[in-house]
């Protein structure tokens, strides 16, 4: 990866960590909504993708665990860093890739921000082929339909009630005229 502060368009996969002392409080109060001010006044980004959140909240996870378990960043980037994140206090603010919305963005951080790190979140794996099964094949052949099977189920059903009321009525004309 290049400059951690260059934002490639399209840029797939990357989680931007930084921290803060500062906690103001009320109207000044750092939030995703308006955190472009302490990261670059003309930062565009979806701020519904961006965290900003007080490190004591997963002070019992830490945010090395919450890094790997949350984003999917493998242990191996993690390693030799971990104590270090897991150690922070004040505001951390997490940036996926996926907040600049495929523009090509430039981070300023005011001098109160401390950028701890860009860390790969792992590709998708491919999807799995699924198993060939042989409904699943095309037939070159209508074959018998499971309905077509049950039509000529109650056609002979049919034939064989007709039948039936055809030697009954025959019984009772036959004792009718003896």
């Amino acid at each position: 990866m290049g400059d951690p502060f260059s934002v490639q368009a399209n840029e797939r996969g990357m989680v931007r960590v930084f921290t803060t002392e500062l906690e103001p409080e009320g109207d000044a109060a750092i939030t995703a909504q308006n955190v472009h001010k302490i990261l670059g006044k003309d930062l565009d980004i979806d701020p519904a993708k961006v965290e900003v959140f007080p490190a004591k909240v997963i002070a019992g996870m830490g945010l090395a665990t919450y890094l790997r378990e949350g984003y999917g960043i493998p242990e191996a980037d993690l390693a030799g860093k971990a104590a270090a994140l897991d150690a922070l206090k004040g505001l951390i603010i997490l940036i996926p890739s996926s907040a600049f919305e495929d523009k090509a963005q430039v981070l300023d951080p005011n001098q109160a921000v401390r950028f701890l790190g860009a860390f790969q979140e792992p590709a998708p794996k491919p999807p799995v082929q699924m198993a060939p099964t042989e409904s699943a094949e095309g037939r070159t052949e209508p074959g018998k339909s499971r309905s077509s099977q049950i039509n000529q189920k109650q056609r002979k059903g049919s034939w064989i009630v007709a039948l039936g009321a055809l030697i009954i009525a025959a019984t009772l004309v036959l004792f009718a005229v003896f």
